[in-house]
């Protein structure tokens, strides 16, 4: 950091090189870099003539400024913890109540146009530093990562008030409140060197990769999807033990054709920017897995298709003659601890710590991993799910998680544009 202000001291080097700074600064009497006062005897309103080694004679004046060079920012860094805060505009906002409960925010104010505002900006840099207990002076920095005009995607780098939790504010009152007023959704995450540099992509399957719910498609066969999707609801929503509703749902299936996998590829539809995301990443470097609480048979197909290094799910038991379902489950069951514990484990395998990973879901039986990894994502989640979640976004892109990594828009491109 250098600043910059009136004194009677030397002026810096000529910029053209008509002298080299030992001549100059012998010449001016300099005492050292700090721009030393000069001495009562010596006159700093005559010009100074002096004689380059190629023989010029130069006036110079002083001209009564001096340039003085910090160190404040060379030690360690302050302890206070650095956030960065991603906020992305959403004409959709919604609320999600105490109770978990998603409602539509009725539009009181006005963005000042379809993108995060500068008067948006500010009222979110106040906000925090109404929260800063005790309060200290401290700076921050912005960037908009999508457009420079109209950013419908913005960053913000922030000191973490001392007082408060990260998961605190996350859910802090304020901040709520500031989102339902701007139209924006906030997603909050320590400002370390991990952030950027992840190297592990763990998903949930269904309804997050892809957009349907595997074992309804599967119960629509043999005409019970109602019982399926209604226990299906509940444990993703948490009301439920998610074992147990696996279970009840695959003792539903009963007499279903084993080629009922073969059949649901034509169905199954992807996340619109899955593939672009997963290409962007892996492109990276990055490790991905499936991590799912559906069936095998497709948690393959979707590794294959997204070319995927890992694929975890569960195992559903065939007939004896290999043409039904049975209605039963082998193996371990893939739920929410599993999930976790998978996370770790793969983790572990490559060498990436935890902070290096992500986790993206979308239901209750995902909140452990997602809470153990770097940054973990309820993407498009259920109501109960997002209130619980370390972050949320809701977008019609996963392509969007990239921003969340720190990436600007001509960046994706750039990775999406490179070809093998």
């Amino acid at each position: 950091m250098s600043r910059t202000e009136p004194h009677n001291t030397p002026p810096t080097a000529p910029r053209q090189g008509l002298t080299r700074a030992t001549s100059y600064n012998a010449a001016l009497h300099i005492r050292d870099l700090h721009g030393a006062p000069p001495t009562p005897n010596e006159d700093v309103t005559t010009p100074v003539e002096i004689i380059t080694p190629e023989g010029k004679r130069v006036l110079i004046k002083n001209s009564g400024i001096v340039h003085t060079v910090s160190h404040t920012h060379c030690g360690p860094t302050e302890s206070a913890l650095q956030l960065v805060a991603t906020l992305f505009y959403n004409p959709n906002q919604t609320l999600i109540t105490a109770d978990g409960e998603k409602i539509d925010v009725e539009k009181k104010y006005v963005n000042f146009g379809p993108y995060v505002s500068d008067m948006a900006m500010f009222e979110f840099i106040q906000t925090i530093d109404e929260l800063l207990v005790p309060w200290k002076k401290w700076g921050t920095n912005h960037r908009c990562l999508d457009s420079a005009e109209h950013p419908k995607v913005m960053e913000i780098s922030l000191s973490m008030p001392e007082m408060l939790q990260l998961s605190e504010l996350r859910r802090h009152t304020s901040l709520w409140q500031f989102e339902r007023k701007w139209n924006v959704e906030l997603v909050l995450q320590e400002n370390n060197i991990f952030r950027r540099y992840k190297r592990l992509a763990v998903f949930d399957m269904d309804s997050t990769l892809i957009e349907q719910e595997v074992i309804d498609e599967i119960a629509k066969f043999i005409r019970v999807e109602d019982q399926v999707s209604s226990i299906t609801a509940r444990a993703m929503n948490g009301e439920i033990d998610f074992t147990e509703s696996l279970r009840q749902r695959v003792a539903l299936l009963k007499g279903v054709p084993s080629t009922v996998f073969q059949d649901l590829k034509s169905i199954i539809t992807f996340t619109p920017g899955v593939r672009e995301l997963c290409r962007v990443l892996k492109r990276l470097g990055y490790k991905l897995a499936v991590l799912s609480g559906g069936f095998i048979p497709l948690a393959e197909y979707v590794k294959e298709q997204l070319d995927f290094d890992y694929a975890h799910a569960n195992n559903l038991v065939v007939s004896e003659d290999g043409n039904f379902l049975t209605g039963d489950l082998s193996g371990p069951i893939v739920h929410a601890e599993r999930k976790a514990v998978l996370l770790e484990e793969i983790a572990k395998d490559n060498g990436i710590t935890l902070e290096q990973t992500v986790a993206v879901g979308d239901g209750a039986n995902d909140l452990i991993m997602m809470k153990k990894a770097g940054v973990g994502i309820a993407f498009n989640a259920k109501p109960a799910v997002q209130l619980a979640a370390p972050t949320r976004l809701n977008s019609e892109t996963m392509l969007d998680i990239l921003y969340i990594l720190g990436f600007t828009k001509e960046e994706i491109q750039a990775l999406l544009a490179v070809t093998d």
